[in-house]
């Protein structure tokens, strides 16, 4: 059996560019909260939090609007919306864990606090094996992460879509 219509949709804008660079930034962003704890003298316990979730949720939500409003016309697709905000999660979570790895590779305290909140194990910060802590903390922080961003790109596209789209007649 086959559908009589076919939705077309158009994607208006460059949005692989703009996921890319705003990834980057929220990527950042993330781990900069991890860093302004640790500097303040007060360690994260976890390197996800709903701290850092908060932030991530933000940041999907107000950049799928703004690169909305710079398009051309004003109109996206929830296609265009979905893959911006998915893209702009996926790196914002893999540039986030490679930088909590590099972190908790240069402060063994901090890797070995975040080894025992999210395994229950304590290793200590002088284990010769940190940096395997440090690398499975930081792909746990990632993954979830990634998944809690796509989730709320797919919240943002649904809210933020306002191209009605074309049926083709076959």
């Amino acid at each position: 059996m086959r559908f009589p219509r076919r939705y077309h949709s158009a994607i208006h804008g460059n949005y692989r560019r703009a996921y890319l660079r705003c990834g980057l930034l929220v990527g950042v962003l993330l781990f900069l909260y991890i860093l302004v704890r640790h500097l303040l003298g007060v360690p994260a316990e976890a390197p996800e939090s709903y701290a850092t979730d908060g932030i991530l949720l933000a940041a999907v939500f107000l950049l799928t609007l703004l690169y909305r409003n710079n398009l051309p016309e004003k109109q996206a697709s929830l296609k265009e919306l979905m893959l911006f905000g998915i893209g702009t999660a996926v790196i914002a979570s893999v540039l986030y864990g490679l930088l909590l790895w590099a972190f908790g590779l240069a402060v063994p305290a901090q890797a070995a606090l975040f080894a025992t909140a999210t395994t229950g194990a304590t290793p200590a910060p002088d284990d010769p094996q940190i940096h395997y802590w440090a690398a499975f903390v930081a792909i746990v922080a990632a993954v979830k992460l990634a998944l809690i961003g796509s989730f709320g790109a797919f919240l943002a596209a649904v809210f933020f879509k306002n191209e009605t789209n074309l049926i083709k007649q076959k």
